[in-house]
């Protein structure tokens, strides 16, 4: 052990620098000229950080599932910042690794690097749990695009960073893994799984010069929350707001982002535990659950659909 410290005395040296110096803010990133890959890019916080980073010079490449909507995003943003040479998509799901893989290696083929990854494609169910017992699938499936989705790109694009002792990868994370909100088991577990997964990998190669951040999003104006919103009004944040806290892990590389409200309500829950729990009783009392969630047998049919 004590060899092998001994050879790996420069990468140590290397990460506590590094250390001090995000967290300082002193080991900023220009995304110009930089290789972008953002997963869910076709709407919502994925093409709002297209558009920010394409408007900060980069080169951004979009991945989704639906090919119609993620063509004419890139287009849009490619004619917004007359960029039609730094904006490229891919079709493809997540957790289809063969599919991710493929793409990059087309991007390394095409551009020679991939300098940022940003996992933010994933899914949302609001369901308490004592209604999801017979719907294990819900748990399959947002374990798999949220978090396996998430591994399987960062595990194609690690090689290249390690060997290039350089880039970033950003797990867009929830503000819901500092408070636990209700009635989100499913999605809660996969975005903390994520983080712990991250946590994990730096510790790996915190001397190889690649940053990993967890980003913790308050809840956004898009698509996936809608059905949500309907039965449980929350304050939300823009798909651009958002972004510009994807962009500081970005430049910054800094182990976790979150607003000061996630901070606030983080620490609450690890210094009064019990209380928090009262509290989150509270909550799943006070707001109701969605329709699909309490459908009966013959209406699991539907439930799947509007409930997933």
């Amino acid at each position: 052990m004590p060899r092998r410290l001994w050879a790996a005395r420069k990468d140590l040296a290397r990460a506590a620098v590094t250390g001090v110096a995000t967290s300082a803010h002193l080991a900023s990133v220009d995304p110009a000229g930089k290789v972008i890959v953002i997963t869910g890019g076709s709407s919502g916080i994925g093409a709002a950080c297209a558009r920010r980073f394409v408007r900060a010079g980069a080169t951004v490449v979009l991945i989704a599932r639906g090919e119609d909507q993620l063509k004419q995003t890139a287009a849009d943003i490619a004619a917004e910042f007359d960029a039609d040479d730094r904006v490229r998509w891919y079709a493809g799901d997540v957790t289809d690794e063969e599919r991710m893989r493929a793409i990059v290696d087309e991007v390394l083929a095409a551009d020679g690097r991939i300098d940022v990854l940003v996992n933010n494609a994933g899914r949302s169910i609001r369901r308490g749990a004592v209604n999801a017992v017979n719907r294990s699938h819900d748990y399959r499936r947002t374990i798999e695009a949220n978090y396996l989705g998430a591994v399987t790109c960062t595990l194609a694009v690690l090689p290249g960073m390690v060997d290039r002792r350089h880039g970033r990868i950003v797990n867009v994370s929830s503000i819901s893994t500092q408070v636990f909100s209700p009635r989100y088991s499913a999605y809660v577990a996969s975005k903390a799984a994520l983080d712990a997964f991250g946590e994990v990998l730096s510790g790996e190669i915190a001397g190889k010069g690649v940053t990993i951040t967890s980003v913790k999003v308050p809840l956004t104006r898009t698509p996936m929350i809608e059905p949500s919103r309907k039965v449980q009004p929350a304050p939300t944040i823009s798909p651009e707001q958002a972004a510009s806290l994807i962009e500081r892990a970005v430049r910054h590389g800094r182990p976790t982002v979150s607003t000061t409200a996630g901070r606030i309500g983080g620490s609450l829950t690890s210094v009064f535990p019990g209380w928090s729990r009262v509290a989150r009783q509270i909550e799943y009392l006070a707001m109701p659950e969605s329709a699909a969630a309490v459908a009966q047998p013959h209406d699991q049919r539907r439930s799947r659909t509007t409930g997933a």
